[in-house]
């Protein structure tokens, strides 16, 4: 009976304790224990956030109105190749984990293209069109130099160009996939390895923050990419918009027609239809037919085996109880046999010490009566 009370007692206890708890929850306060990025850092990432957008927005409208004003297959192929590669590495760049070195790859990024299409490899990719490509790139780039003088003091930004316009020269770009080299590898080892590349990430809300953008802008350009690279992939198996097109409407054509075959002529497409139906009845029927006489062969092959078994397990008990009788008569048959012999031996010991402890005085008296009879 003791136990049940001190149950209770426990349990109001800890209901008790459970109010107080709750009702100071409000002098409880979480704080992170992260210290917010330096305004020049969080100003960094929101501009590029914002800059990799416009870039990508831009890049997509010139491509387009390239490929709108020619008829040239490989400059439109051309024209999505640029639209893949450039929004594919603005995208990388604008999610760097580290908020200048971010925005330096996205200044990066506007000088590498310009030069590639001003004077690199890509110089005579779009044709008559080219000069307003290298238009775009020149504002893009010019557009970044601008946010750079508004982002950093006017001593550091001499510094900030000159190691992007050596990164730049040092690492062109040089074709349309836009495969670039790694610009935090060079702004590590300009500031020196044992420099911390990063003192904090952010604050809670300021992660957040960050990827809600990452995000937005991974899922505004994932679309447009499998778009592209579907349109891409199909102009250069030599599948152009006119052939999809064709074969779209000779499908529609085909369909029509059948759709009349089937009106005109209802009564023949109900016995199609019957004829479809009793056949996939007749071998749905078959196929069960076949699956109960597949399980009853089953059923009777697994009673056999079990049969089988049994009879060879009560073959096997029988044999070992058999050996088993057999031992133990002969172990009692041995424990009889040595019994005996040991009573045996026993007795022959009495006897013998009978024999000697009763006849030697009997000799011991013969000897001396007859030694005191002699004169």
């Amino acid at each position: 009976m003791a136990e049940p009370r001190y149950r209770w007692v426990i349990v109001a206890a800890g209901a008790v304790v459970g109010c107080i708890a709750l009702a100071s929850c409000s002098l409880v306060s979480l704080k992170s224990p992260e210290k917010p990025l330096p305004t020049r850092d969080f100003n960094a990432r929101l501009l590029t956030h914002d800059f990799a957008t416009r870039f990508n927005t831009a890049v997509e409208q010139t491509a387009d109105d390239i490929a709108a004003g020619t008829e040239d297959p490989e400059i439109r192929l051309n024209t999505l190749r640029w639209k893949i590669g450039a929004e594919g590495a603005s995208t990388r760049a604008a999610s760097q984990i580290v908020p200048m070195v971010g925005f330096l790859d996205m200044w990066g990024l506007t000088i590498q293209m310009h030069e590639f299409l001003a004077n690199g490899e890509g110089k005579s990719l779009f044709g008559a069109e080219q000069p307003r490509a290298v238009r775009l790139a020149a504002n893009l780039e010019r557009e970044a130099d601008d946010l750079a003088r508004g982002l950093v003091e006017p001593a550091e930004f001499a510094s900030e160009k000159q190691f992007v316009d050596g990164y730049a020269s040092a690492y062109p770009i040089v074709n349309l996939s836009f495969a670039r080299a790694s610009i935090l590898d060079l702004w590590a080892h300009d500031r020196g390895t044992k420099t911390r590349l990063v003192d904090t990430l952010g604050t809670l809300p300021e992660a957040l923050g960050q990827t809600s953008d990452m995000l937005r802008l991974y899922g505004n350009n994932f679309t447009s990419q499998a778009l592209w690279r579907a349109q891409l992939a199909a102009q250069e198996s030599g599948i152009s918009g006119q052939d999809v097109n064709a074969m779209i409407k000779h499908l529609d054509e085909r369909l029509g027609r059948l759709s009349a075959l089937a009106e005109s002529t209802p009564q023949l497409v109900n016995g199609a239809v019957r004829d479809v139906s009793k056949r996939a009845d007749a071998s749905w029927i078959e196929m069960m037919n076949t699956i109960r006489a597949e399980r009853m062969a089953l059923s009777s092959t697994v009673s056999a085996e079990r049969q089988a078994a049994v009879e060879a397990v009560d073959k096997e008990r029988a044999a070992v109880a058999a050996d088993a009788t057999r031992l133990a008569n002969q172990i009692i048959s041995n424990a009889g046999e040595e019994a005996r012999r040991l009573v045996r031996e026993a007795l022959m010991l009495i006897i013998g010490l009978a024999v000697v402890v009763l006849g030697l005085p009997f000799f011991a008296g013969y000897y001396v009566g007859r030694a005191q009879r002699r004169p």
